[in-house]
């Protein structure tokens, strides 16, 4: 064989034995995988809560993740259908939208299912949600499912249309319910995540009026871009919470019980929910 020959063998078997490699390799090569967390409370305070959480997955994955959230729940429902976020954490309803659009595939979620609640003041404030008629109601953003579609849905069954209430959106639960403390508003929609969240001396002056029907909660949703071998790290990594010796202070840290393993069906529900309110997904 000529020299010339044995060069290009070399180069063909280097080639075979790099390959199985790269299609195991992430997309974006060495880049971060790209993990979006809805804003439910100020970004600040969202990335201090789930910090370590994303330190650990860098560990367990051995692939480095960047954290990224929004300035507002709207702007990250955007950026979702948008398919920016290689892996997000959010609203339900998000994901029945852009898993139909874009293929967003949910991994996993915790066994604690989601409620909507009505907030107001302690003091002075209404008694029953009939009495918000003619009233100022404060929500995170127009399709929230716990904070603003359940919380409507149970005021029509209070006998309060969506016409007979102000409505004003704030960008996320704590402002929501800040709009409420400041006196902007006389109640808000919220989740109890978020309002378990709340400053001790914020919350204090808080009541729940109301909390909706339970429903599945937010997924750990992922896009088809990332490889299969990564998604399975990446669920594998999830489950290990429930028993490492670090999981349980990481769960708390954003407020999970337990991660359980999730699928496209556990959100039927919220497909039943937009239809009954008319929403597109």
């Amino acid at each position: 064989m000529s020299k010339y020959g044995r060069t290009i063998s070399i180069v063909c078997v280097a080639m075979l034995l790099v390959a199985p490699a790269a299609l195991l390799a992430h997309p974006h090569g060495a880049e971060p995988i790209i993990f979006g967390i809805a804003p439910q409370q100020e970004p600040e305070k969202v990335r201090a809560m789930w910090r370590p959480f994303l330190s650990y997955l860098d560990r367990e994955v051995g692939h480095p993740f960047a954290f990224e959230t929004a300035p507002s729940i709207e702007e990250f429902q955007k950026r979702v259908l948008e398919g920016r976020y290689d892996i997000w954490w959010g609203n339900p309803l998000t994901y029945v939208q852009a898993s139909k659009r874009l293929g967003y595939a949910a991994i996993a979620r915790d066994t604690t299912r989601i409620a909507g609640l009505l907030v107001t003041l302690k003091e002075d404030g209404p008694k029953s949600p009939k009495e918000l008629a003619g009233k100022k109601i404060a929500y995170s953003a127009p399709d929230a499912i716990g904070g603003t579609l359940l919380i409507q849905s149970l005021l029509a069954r209070a006998g309060v249309a969506p016409d007979q209430v102000e409505t004003i959106y704030t960008g996320s639960h704590e402002s929501a319910y800040r709009a409420v403390l400041e006196g902007k508003a006389s109640a808000a929609g919220g989740v109890p995540r978020s309002f378990n969240a709340l400053d001790p001396a914020q919350r204090e002056k808080l009541v729940v009026l109301a909390r909706t029907e339970e429903v599945a909660p937010q997924p750990f949703a992922v896009h088809p871009r990332l490889y299969r071998s990564y998604v399975t790290k990446i669920q594998r990594a999830l489950l290990k919470l429930n028993w490492a010796p670090e999981g349980k202070d990481i769960l708390a840290s954003i407020q999970y019980k337990e991660i359980v393993v999730s699928n496209d069906f556990d959100y039927d529900i919220h497909r039943d929910v937009a239809q009954r309110l008319k929403i597109p997904y």
